[in-house]
């Protein structure tokens, strides 16, 4: 199956995460994917260990498969000229510094459009290109923070919980990516270059939206809940005797077929459970009459129990139990890689699929530098040319500081 990419060329100017994790999406659907990275140091998700897999940071090598790495300094001419001469043979540029910087060098997207009137040029920050906060700093907790994601996430009462995964972060490299492909989209309609831009508060702020409706509907602001729902009952996990189980009983007939599992008929004609809106008026005293009954077998008993009578549920599982799971393996969610170094490389796979196939390339995450001489002989360099361009120089320009998507 020829790749919805295919012969799409990245120049990937971004680091940590949210950028990588959008060329790697690209990459995973078939576009040449040329990461830059500093000499010598490279991205700094290669230091952010423990865990290392091999002498590598396991970070690094989850979101930068299929992509060739370039070492080039963009503080020196020679290395600013590389990267506008590979820009010329690029479609899409993704870049995630400091507002401004990389106008500084004549990398910003007026001068990529001058010498390549068809770019698709993706900017990602922080907190977006205007406004009182168009230089902060951003990482994804912070921004989990700033746009409300943390006030909603963790238990009541206790201190302000990030999301366990750099959602913000991520989220953003699926807007960056999704970006991306309407750009291209619109490029070969107009023939006219396209500036993309997102931001992690954008994401942050995205994924509030129905909290966000719900405030402008009645003007409560929203609280953490934990695992329940403020508009569902019951719908939250319980403790069962090994561990926890997540029951979702979205609406009256579900909540009737759950009494009936757990042997509760008495239930269901309860005035104060006959509704969605009566259960969540008494959820807590409804949690604790299902809470002792669940407590009372393993939660894997139970998720087979409730499956089988067609209720939404599921044992809380940790990693190690997730990527055993039958139904990730039936998916073929879990996918091994071929690497120099590493034995039984696995990485989890890209998440659709296309006539059955999910990447379309299978190439691991590269070394540092390791496709340097490759990428610049293709545009004629000598030996001693590549030696300026991936060497880094000391400048009086100032260093690019990139928004750090963070994963902590």
């Amino acid at each position: 199956m020829l790749s919805p990419l295919s012969g799409i060329t990245v120049l990937d100017l971004s680091r940590n995460l949210a950028g990588p994790y959008a060329t790697m999406v690209l990459g995973d659907l078939g576009a040449r994917v040329i990461k830059v990275e500093r000499p010598g140091i490279g991205d700094d998700t290669r230091d952010w260990t423990p865990p290392k897999w091999g002498d590598r940071s396991a970070l690094f090598l989850a979101i930068n498969r299929n992509k060739e790495s370039l070492e080039a300094d963009i503080n020196t001419a020679a290395g600013v000229e590389a990267i506008r001469e590979l820009a010329q043979h690029a479609d899409v540029i993704v870049e995630s510094n400091r507002t401004g910087s990389l106008d500084k060098r004549g990398l910003g997207f007026d001068d990529i459009r001058a010498l390549n009137p068809r770019i698709v040029y993706c900017s990602i920050s922080g907190f977006g290109s205007t406004g009182p906060d168009r230089d902060r700093p951003g990482y994804d907790t912070i921004v989990q923070a700033a746009s409300g994601v943390m006030s909603i996430n963790g238990e009541p009462g206790r201190p302000p919980s990030r999301v366990g995964p750099s959602i913000v972060d991520q989220g953003t490299g699926m807007w960056a990516a999704l970006g991306v492909f309407a750009a291209l989209r619109q490029r070969d309609l107009t023939g006219e270059a396209q500036h993309v831009e997102t931001s992690l508060m954008e994401t942050g702020v995205a994924w509030m939206g129905y909290f966000a409706s719900n405030y402008f509907a009645s003007g409560t602001v929203a609280q953490p809940q934990g695992s329940k729902h403020g508009q569902m009952a019951p719908y939250q996990g319980f403790m069962a005797k090994d561990g926890y189980i997540f029951i979702a009983a979205l609406n009256d007939n579900l909540f009737r077929r759950l009494c009936l599992t757990l042997e509760l008929p008495e239930l269901i004609d309860d005035p104060d459970y006959r509704t969605n809106s009566d259960r969540v008026a008494h959820r807590d005293a409804l949690a604790d009459i299902l809470g002792k009954i669940l407590a009372e077998r393993n939660a894997g008993e139970w998720e087979e129990l409730l499956k089988a009578d067609g209720l939404p549920c599921a044992r809380v599982s940790t990693v190690d139990q997730m990527v055993e799971d039958p139904q990730v393996h039936a998916l073929n969610m879990i996918r091994k890689w071929d690497h120099p170094d590493i034995e039984d490389f696995r990485l989890i796979d890209h998440p659709i699929s296309y006539n059955g196939t999910r990447s379309f390339r299978q190439d691991a995450p590269p070394d540092l530098g390791e496709h340097s001489a490759r990428i610049l002989s293709e545009l004629g360099y000598d030996d001693a040319q590549v030696d300026a361009v991936v060497k880094p120089r000391s400048t009086s320009i100032d260093q690019p500081k990139t928004v750090k998507e963070s994963h902590a």
